[in-house]
């Protein structure tokens, strides 16, 4: 009886011990997730240009307002990429407003749009400076970044998601939020990213999700709406 006994208890300890070193080999995979950035061989306008159908909204708009290619093409900034589908949103819920007013008004197109509010919105999209994870990290709040006009700053909060249990296991993100110029964060418009830290020759790409609404809520539609 004591022999089985000792068998027994000798098998418990192995099991345990395989769960434990299991564990941790787990551990170190979620710890280690996206720890490095990707690399775009190209400027930053170049990289929106490298993905036909998904940023043409992007690339007609920055076409259109004088100076953002040249800052794209040259400048040291941070681009949050917006996909067709943020614009195809912010634009049906514009035209929805028109249609249903009286008199109705008719439909814009983003060719069409009044190009001094469009740049004031754009511009929110590119930061002055390098913003990539490392520098928002550890900052409770985020943290404030101006755009490259205007005078108008953005607030940055890093993330690292949870993924398969473990709390903070996943990859990185960042929290993009336009704050409408108060303190006040219930005012705020956010929106998250879904991919982070692509390096260019002259800047950093974060892109946002698809389901963020250009112009960050109401006010493209308020702006637009004249």
């Amino acid at each position: 009886m004591r022999n089985i006994f000792s068998i027994k208890s000798m098998l418990f300890t192995l099991a345990v011990a395989c769960c434990f070193a299991a564990c941790s080999k787990k551990d170190d995979t979620y710890y280690n997730y996206d720890k490095e950035s990707s690399v775009f061989q190209g400027n930053s306008y170049e990289y929106l240009q490298r993905f036909p159908g998904l940023y043409d909204s992007m690339l007609l708009v920055i076409d259109r307002l004088g100076g953002l290619k040249d800052s794209l093409v040259s400048g040291e900034v941070t681009l949050f990429a917006i996909n067709n589908n943020s614009f195809n949103l912010a634009m049906k819920n514009l035209n929805l407003r028109r249609a249903t007013m009286q008199p109705a008004r008719p439909p814009l197109t983003l060719a069409t749009l009044d190009s001094a509010h469009l740049d004031t919105l754009a511009c929110r999209y590119i930061l002055r400076g390098l913003y990539n994870t490392d520098r928002v990290v550890g900052n409770a709040d985020g943290i404030l970044a101006p755009n490259i006009k205007y005078d108008y700053s953005m607030n940055l909060l890093y993330e690292r998601v949870n993924a398969g249990g473990y709390v903070g296991g996943g990859p990185q993100q960042l929290f993009f939020s336009d704050p409408k110029e108060t303190p006040f964060e219930i005012f705020w418009v956010t929106t998250k990213t879904q991919i982070v830290n692509v390096k260019t020759n002259n800047g950093i790409v974060h892109v946002l999700s698809s389901g963020h609404d250009f112009g960050f809520g109401n006010e493209f539609v308020e702006r637009m709406n004249k």
